[in-house]
């Protein structure tokens, strides 16, 4: 199996919500015995998924209220369906399962993330397949050590307590969900994808771009949660993917922009212009110039090409700065108190919104670029085929043919 599959991302965190599972269970169980003392017996099994819920909701208060709301009516809500106790302790548990994992995502942010793993509706599905599961193992296991208690006469409170810390922990430990096998940040799996087909200073500014995202990400996941901390996270990731999708659209034409490649044109153009001063036969000279007018323009394209490159580049390098800049600022809000930290944050998210907000004009015009490019490329061919044919002798009887030749390509090259 993938090792990568089976890596724990975010140990502490899982950790943290096994403990509090686990006293959350204890609490339940002795909730438990309390109330069949007061004659109003509550299902064990119904308490400490509950509990385990309330215990590990995690969030802004919204968040948690929520939570801890669902964590009581989904899992109480089996036992009013009738069914058989199997399946309403599994689809009871399957329910505190599921909404552990969203406790976690509701920890991160949804929006707020950056350069994080996160999980998928593929994670709440295997949370509750895990919980219903390990619930119905742990509730075995916690009524063979309550009885192991009560045959060594152990405290009716020490019992509950034991009995409830086993059920909470068994269900604690299926938040593993939340930690396995997570989905990639979304901005950050576009960017990896596009790397390969860049090279030069595309790809090293884009490779720059996606490094300083990623410590971004880890600035922010250090600072609190925050209406601010979330535009700033999508101002990030809009920045970072359209530097790269605008690098990308550029990945075709840049090897025609090499000076080789400009120098062969320029060296064909002038092969043909002398080929057409040689040339003794009117209808092969007036081919050979139309070859060489159209590779003359294809030329002025190239030199375009070179001047729009540039500029995109000048843009790539811009909102690298900024990224950069971002990196800079969240570095400088990792001190101060908590209040500071919040002004700061909300004002560094319109400032960098703002300086996202430019409108990528050239990405626009990208598509018109390399489809000259292309055409440049189809021109050299079709001007080497004239030359080739121009320096057979023509019969007389075709010259209305030789005629009618450059006259059907000459449209298609001012076309372009």
């Amino acid at each position: 199996m993938n090792a990568t599959l089976l890596q724990l991302h975010h140990r502490e965190a899982f950790e943290q919500t096994v403990t509090r599972a686990l006293m959350a269970g204890a609490g339940a169980g002795v909730l438990h015995l309390a109330m069949t003392r007061l004659g109003v017996p509550l299902p064990l099994v119904w308490l400490v998924p509950a509990a385990v819920v309330l215990g590990c909701a995690r969030g802004d208060k919204w968040d948690r209220g929520l939570l801890g709301g669902l964590g009581v009516l989904l899992t109480a809500l089996p036992y009013a369906l009738g069914m058989a106790p199997g399946w309403t302790i599994a689809f009871s548990a399957a329910a505190a399962g599921a909404l552990l994992v969203r406790s976690r995502l509701s920890d991160r942010g949804e929006d707020g993330q950056v350069a994080d793993a996160r999980p998928t509706l593929f994670h709440f599905g295997l949370g509750a397949t895990l919980c219903a599961g390990l619930t119905l193992g742990g509730l075995e296991v916690a009524r063979v050590f309550a009885a192991r208690l009560t045959d060594l006469a152990t405290p009716a409170l020490l019992g509950a307590g034991a009995a409830g810390g086993i059920l909470g922990l068994f269900v604690g430990l299926s938040s593993v969900a939340a930690h396995l096998a997570l989905s990639a940040d979304p901005v950050e799996a576009r960017v990896e994808a596009l790397l390969p087909q860049l090279s030069g200073d595309f790809h090293a500014l884009t490779e720059r771009a996606l490094r300083l995202y990623r410590q971004c990400g880890q600035s922010l996941a250090l600072l609190p949660r925050e209406p601010a901390r979330e535009e700033l996270a999508r101002t990030l990731g809009r920045m970072t993917r359209d530097a790269a999708e605008l690098a990308s659209e550029w990945a075709g034409v840049e090897a025609q922009l090499e000076e080789r490649a400009q120098a062969e044109l320029q060296a064909e153009r002038e092969d043909l212009e002398r080929s057409a001063r040689a040339c003794t036969d009117a209808v092969a000279r007036r081919q050979l110039e139309v070859a060489a007018a159209s590779l003359g323009e294809e030329v002025e394209r190239l030199g375009t090409l070179k001047q729009r490159r540039e500029r995109i580049l000048a843009r790539l390098r811009a909102e690298v700065a900024q990224l950069e800049r971002a990196r800079v600022a969240l570095l400088s809000l990792r001190s101060g108190q908590a209040q500071l930290k919040a002004a700061e944050l909300s004002s560094l998210a319109r400032r960098f919104r703002a300086l996202s907000s430019v409108p990528w004009e050239e990405g626009q015009a990208m598509d018109a670029m390399a489809s000259q490019a292309s055409l440049g490329i189809s021109t050299v061919i079709q001007g080497t085929s004239m030359h080739s044919s121009a320096s057979e002798p023509h019969a007389p009887e075709a010259d209305g043919s030789a005629v009618a030749s450059p006259a059907a390509e000459v449209p298609r090259v001012r076309e372009g």
